[in-house]
């Protein structure tokens, strides 16, 4: 749980800088005064000033920030200090400051995708392992080892690949293209109707498409001991294999993890195989508390496999390919965020799949614990979900003062106090809103696991 808060509120500092920063150095650089760059709201709890007068700040509610400027429009501005005011700024510098916020928020996902493609990635080949029956998948034509080769076209390596592609289209009528190959290495290419796909909030998308993916299954053979764990005082050993546990076999180290989380502090009986002879071993799991919930575990490590190359996908670019991958794929993840937004709004999504600082923190957490490459990812996907949200014409965000612009450029006149404070009453209700959705979301789907 700490990690998970660690790993959670690292990214929220990282990104909601990042944003600001955009603000920040824009003004810096049109000539606008800024008086304060605040992480956080609320109560200032540390500050600092620096030679131009920018009162840097940490405030007490962490989910946000500002950059406040000089404006006259928020308090009087003397005389010797007007031509700093953020509202006497040529309306393409005004457009330029807000939109930098979102637009940092976009190379910095550019930027860790670009990274994730030059470290390298290690993936599960897109390779299917069963298909439900009266599915979508089986009724397009799907079958058990096929594999992905591309969607559209575009070339599909892992399950990662058909993720960033598929799921984009959720809430559409859309017929997609699959290229299959076969374990013949034979190809073909089959029709994919999304008209009747409608995933449950949270649901994996391989499986609400009647996708089960292949994964290569690892032995129950013991390959590490955790020292002072309820498996080490039970008598396991290193390379001792599990045939049973309380009576039911088992086939995969897969089936026992998946047992020792569901029965925290629970009496185990496990029959082991160690030198060609069977015995029994007893203990009781422990208990350890992850996103704010009990489960099992008793201090076993499965060995290493090297599973063979047709099952492993191992992707690492140079540094301009890397680049352009990376520039490409952030292009796509933010237009299709734009039109996932948009059916949220029209409703061919349900709100229900909106998720707050709960579900974020999850995923922070989780993809931390897989590794540095699946935390840059997600960073990167928060990063870009924070910019497309920032740039909806909503008063009070970014995109609504990009609108202010937009009319004042139209009408050549600046818009009026009483349309600016109707704005942002408007605003405020639109965003109270969504936040009181995601946060009812993040307890529903809390609750449910």
């Amino acid at each position: 749980m700490l990690l998970t808060l660690f790993y959670f509120f690292l990214a929220l500092l990282l990104l909601i800088t990042i944003h600001e920063y955009g603000h920040f150095l824009v003004a810096r650089l049109c000539g606008v005064k800024v008086l304060r760059f605040s992480f956080g709201f609320g109560k200032v709890l540390l500050r600092y000033r620096d030679k131009k007068g920018t009162e840097f700040a940490l405030s007490a509610i962490p989910f946000g920030g500002y950059v406040k400027m000089l404006d006259e429009n928020e308090a009087p501005v003397s005389a010797t200090e007007k031509h700093l005011a953020f509202n006497n700024q040529p309306i393409f510098s005004r457009i330029a400051i807000v939109f930098a916020g979102p637009l940092f928020n976009f190379i910095f996902a550019w930027l860790a995708f670009t990274a994730v493609a030059m470290i390298g990635v290690i993936s599960l080949a897109p390779i299917i392992d069963s298909v439900t029956s009266n599915s979508i998948a089986a009724k397009a034509g799907l079958s058990a080892h096929d594999e992905i080769v591309a969607i559209n076209d575009y070339p599909i390596h892992n399950w990662q690949d058909f993720q960033f592609q598929i799921v984009p289209k959720m809430g559409t009528h859309e017929t997609i293209r699959f290229t299959i190959k076969n374990p013949a290495h034979q190809h073909r290419t089959i029709s994919f109707p999304l008209t009747n796909w409608q995933p449950a909030p949270h649901q994996d998308p391989l499986l609400s498409l009647g996708i089960t993916p292949f994964i290569p299954k690892i032995p129950a053979i013991v390959g590490e001991v955790v020292p002072d764990s309820v498996a080490e005082k039970a008598g396991f050993l290193k390379n001792d294999k599990i045939i049973t546990v309380n009576n039911q076999p088992i086939h995969d180290w897969i089936t026992i993890v998946d047992w020792v989380k569901k029965h925290p502090h629970t009496p185990m009986t496990l029959q082991i195989k160690r030198h060609q002879h069977t015995q029994t071993l007893s203990l009781i799991t422990a208990t350890q508390t992850v996103n704010g919930k009990e489960e099992g575990l008793i201090g076993l490590r499965s060995q290493k496999m090297d599973w063979p190359k047709k099952w492993i996908r191992f992707e690492r670019q140079s540094p301009w390919q890397a680049m352009t991958t990376a520039f490409q794929d952030t292009i796509h993840l933010s237009s299709s965020t734009f039109m996932m937004m948009g059916r949220l709004f029209t409703g061919q999504l349900s709100i229900k799949n909106i998720s707050g600082p709960i579900g974020i923190a999850e995923g922070a957490g989780n993809s931390a614990r897989i590794g540095l490459t699946a935390y840059l990812s997600f960073m990167a996907l928060i990063s870009i979900s924070l910019g497309v949200l920032n740039l909806l014409p909503i008063p009070m965000l970014d995109g609504g003062h990009l609108l202010y612009c937009v009319i004042e450029l139209i009408y050549r006149r600046p818009l009026s106090d009483q349309f600016k404070a109707m704005g942002v009453t408007i605003g405020v209700c639109i965003i109270g809103m969504l936040m009181c959705v995601a946060v009812y979301n993040d307890f529903t789907n809390l609750i449910a696991n």
